[in-house]
C-alpha cells in the first residue's frame, strides 16, 4: 500500500548535522527513511547507519535507500543496541546522531497496531516490535488501578488520570479491553473535549510509553551513546512531548556543563508555519542540537 509520508523539519534537520561527505551518520530511528534519505544523498564515500525495531518498516526502508545509494546498513533493533553495534563493527566514533521520537505514518496508518485513536477496529497493540510481549491490551486488562493511575499520570500527563483508571477498571469488569474503540468508548465518557486535541491523545501517549518502555530507553541511550559521537559530531534530536524534550534538554544542559557539549540550539527549534500548514503531524515538533566539544 503506498503512503506519503512526511519527514519533519527535514532542511533543518539535514543542516544540523552538518553533515561530511565521507562521515558516518546514525539514523535512530530510521523509520520509512525519510530524514535518511536526505542524509544518504549527502554522503558520498560516508555511511548511514539505521536503527528500527519494526521490521516492517525495515523491509520498506531498504527498498527506498537502494534507489538512492549503496552506502547504507540498516539494523532491525531498538536503539539502545547502538552502542553493542559499534562496538561489534569495530566503529570507534560517528560524526552525527540523529533521533526522531514520533510515530511514522505506516504505524499510525498501515502497522494495525492501534496506536492512532481514529483506527477503532484495530487491536490495542501499540508494539513497536512484534517480538516483544507486552501489549496495551494486557496493561488496559490487567493493570492495578494505582498502575493504570501511574501510567496516565507519569506518561500522558492526563488531568483526569485517576478517574480514567478508575473507569477502566469497572469496564473491564463487564468486558474486557480489545479494540481502540473500547478504550475510546471509555475515554470519550470521561475527559472533555477542549479544543482540536482529541480527549483520548494522552492516554494513547501513556500506553504507548509503557508499552515500550520509550522515556527509560532513550534517556539511558543518550547517555551510552555520547563517547561514540567524536569531537564536533553532532547529537540532533526531534521530540514530541514534554516528556521526551525535558529528557534532552537537561542531557544537553548537564554534558554541557560538564564540558562535554555544547548546546548549539540555544532556544529550542521549530517546524515554520508553512510546515505545520503542509504537515499537521509536525505542529508538537521541537528540535534540540547538542554539538561534542
Amino acid at each position: 500500500m503506498e503512503m506519503i509520508h512526511i519527514p519533519v523539519m527535514l532542511k533543518e534537520v539535514v543542516d544540523y548535522l552538518n553533515i561530511r561527505p565521507n562521515g558516518i551518520y546514525i539514523d535512530a530511528t530510521v523509520g520509512l527513511g525519510g530524514h535518511a534519505g536526505e542524509i544518504l544523498k549527502r554522503l558520498k564515500d560516508g555511511l548511514l547507519i539505521g536503527f528500527d525495531k519494526d521490521s516492517e518498516e525495515i523491509a520498506i526502508t531498504e527498498k527506498k535507500l537502494k534507489e538512492i545509494s549503496s552506502n547504507f546498513i540498516l539494523v532491525n533493533e531498538s536503539y539502545e543496541k547502538i552502542p553493542e553495534f559499534l562496538e561489534k563493527k569495530g566503529i570507534k566514533y560517528v560524526d552525527g546522531i540523529f533521533f526522531d521520537l514520533g510515530l511514522s505514518s505506516y504505524q499510525l496508518e498501515i502497522s494495525k497496531r492501534g496506536f492512532s485513536f481514529k483506527r477503532l477496529d484495530e487491536p490495542l497493540d501499540m508494539r513497536f516490535s512484534k517480538d516483544e510481549n507486552l501489549t496495551a491490551e494486557y496493561i488496559l486488562n490487567n493493570y492495578s488501578v494505582n498502575e493504570l493511575e501511574r501510567v496516565f499520570r507519569d506518561y500522558g500527563e492526563e488531568p483526569y488520570y485517576r478517574k480514567l483508571a478508575m473507569a477502566i477498571c469497572e469496564e473491564r469488569k463487564k468486558k474486557a479491553f480489545k479494540k481502540v474503540e473500547d478504550l475510546v468508548s471509555v475515554v470519550e465518557k470521561i475527559i472533555p473535549k477542549k479544543g482540536r486535541i482529541h480527549p483520548a491523545t494522552r492516554a494513547f501517549q501513556a500506553l504507548r510509553i509503557e508499552v515500550n518502555k520509550e522515556l527509560k530507553v532513550f534517556e539511558n541511550t543518550l547517555h551510552r551513546i555520547l563517547p561514540f559521537i567524536r569531537k564536533g559530531g553532532r547529537l540532533v534530536v526531534i521530540s514530541y512531548h514534554s516528556l521526551e524534550d525535558r529528557i534532552i534538554k537537561n542531557f544537553l544542559k548537564d554534558k554541557e556543563k560538564e564540558g562535554e557539549m555544547e548546546i548549539i540550539t540555544k532556544k529550542v527549534l521549530r517546524p515554520s508555519y508553512e510546515e505545520i500548514r503542509m504537515n499537521q503531524r509536525a505542529r508538537s515538533a521541537k528540535m534540540r542540537v547538542g554539538e561534542k566539544t
